[in-house]
């Protein structure tokens, strides 16, 4: 009995460390409040959602979690917001998600007054915005709402082709989009050129070409590059698909997100990309470079909107307000490749921002003056935005199947090629095997009959 006591007593005490110990992780760490952020995939310095949480303690005396998920295309967001089965305070859709949020009553108005750093938004950005998404429906508040009072914007970038210039020739070149349809026939580009699997940024590629081409319908030929990209009736549609089609036997494939990882491992010579992404693979990889054709092509806009069923607003405007800072914005610049919504002229401003961006070793008057990374889209006719498509996103969903399957039936086209033709070599190589060891053996039973005929001789 006094050996089992003391025994007991350890047990006992060991038991209460553990407990103690389950008992601090629990409670002594229990956030205060969280904040439930949705954003695209690696498109965020990673450090700056740990940095915001001790800001915000510091601010509020209130531990702050961040609950941080992400997507991968505007699609998967939509349909996430919509079935409205995840409580979400903010999210980074484009321009024409925004618009479909809106007119869906999932968002609520950015009040600017409770973003002290709102001012430094490019309002050149918004300039653009405002000339294209007016007179919005928004359930329960009216038919004439701006997307300018929705989101805070955050990124924005062009869309335009990177290639080899290794590889992809002057006259590669001079054909524009055409390059994406190897329209120079340089043999080494087929095979490997990529698209976006993505029927908007597809179809922006597909109508520049038709206009390069002199091809778009009879009555479309002097229409705006703003209305022509946003135009998806049944007549430019079917010329849409015809081209893409034509297409698909010099592509290597679509791709969202890989595209720049083949283009830098050389594996791919040609791609339609985004601004961000170019520039990102242009610093990666060698002898890379980026262009949006002379004809026209499409400028983006990504932002902060702030969903009708956020539960902690405070958090997510004081998160807005975080992030518009310049030294945090050039902070995501440089860890992601895009361009920050922030005015250029207060990023020069704050010395934080020129010690960072000399420390990624950029010359900073040649980063905040190259043309690819801050195109002037004040000026800027030939660029235009993309709205929603609206009761012709079904048609267009189903023109893009079609477009990519004639793509897999021409692959499957191909590859019943090889295999009959490597069915052939097989058979004919079982057939010479056959052939051979028939004509050997034969050899064989000759040369014994006639050393039997030899002998008996």
């Amino acid at each position: 009995m006094k050996k089992i006591l003391p025994f007991c007593l350890v047990v006992l005490l060991v038991v209460g460390v553990i407990f103690s110990g389950i008992a601090g992780c629990s409670f002594a760490e229990e956030p205060d409040e969280t904040l439930v952020i949705y954003n695209w995939g690696d498109y965020i310095d990673e450090d700056i959602e740990e940095e915001f949480e001790e800001y915000y303690e510091s601010v509020t005396g209130k531990k702050l979690d961040i609950v941080y998920s992400t997507f991968e295309t505007n699609e998967i967001m939509l349909t996430t917001v919509e079935k409205g089965e995840e409580i979400i305070d903010l999210v980074c859709p484009s321009e024409y998600a925004i618009q479909k949020l809106m007119e869906g009553g999932h968002l609520q108005k950015i009040d600017s007054s409770k973003i002290s750093t709102f001012t430094n938004v490019d309002s050149a950005i918004y300039d653009k915005v405002a000339e294209v998404f007016t007179g919005i429906n928004v359930p329960g508040i009216g038919a004439s709402e701006s997307m300018v009072d929705y989101f805070v914007p955050y990124m924005w970038g062009t869309l335009g082709i990177l290639y080899n210039a290794d590889v992809v020739t002057e006259e590669d070149l001079a054909t524009g989009y055409g390059v994406l349809w190897n329209a120079g026939n340089n043999p080494e580009l087929e095979g490997k050129i990529l698209m976006k699997d993505s029927i908007r940024d597809s179809y922006v590629a597909a109508v520049m070409r038709l206009k390069e081409l002199g091809r778009l319908p009879s009555g479309y030929e002097n229409i705006p590059v703003q209305t022509l990209i946003n135009t998806v009736d049944d007549t430019l549609m079917q010329a849409v698909e015809q081209i893409l089609i034509e297409q698909s036997d010099a592509l290597k494939g679509y791709e969202v997100d890989f595209g720049k990882a083949q283009m830098t491992s050389n594996r791919a010579y040609v791609d339609l990309a985004w601004s961000g992404d170019a520039l990102w693979a242009m610093e990666d990889g060698e002898n890379l470079d980026y262009f949006v054709p002379e004809i026209g092509g499409n400028i983006w806009f990504d932002g902060w909107a702030l969903l009708k069923n956020a539960q902690n607003v405070k958090a997510a405007y004081m998160f807005i307000d975080y992030l518009c800072r310049p030294e945090i914005a050039i902070r995501n610049a440089m860890a992601i490749g895009y361009t920050s919504a922030l005015d250029k002229t207060a990023m020069m401003a704050s010395e934080d921002v020129l010690a960072i961006v000399e420390e990624n070793e950029y010359d900073v008057e040649e980063y905040f003056n190259d043309e690819l990374r801050y195109p002037d889209i004040a000026s800027a006719t030939t660029l235009g935005v993309m709205k929603d498509f609206g009761e012709r996103n079904s048609a267009t969903i189903e023109m893009w199947e079609r477009v990519k399957s004639s793509k897999q039936d021409n692959m499957w086209i191909l590859w019943v090629s090889i295999a009959v033709v490597g069915g052939v070599g097989i058979a004919f190589g079982v057939y010479y095997l056959l052939t051979h060891r028939a004509n050997a053996y034969r050899r064989l039973i000759k040369t014994a009959e006639e050393l039997a005929e030899e002998e008996n001789a």
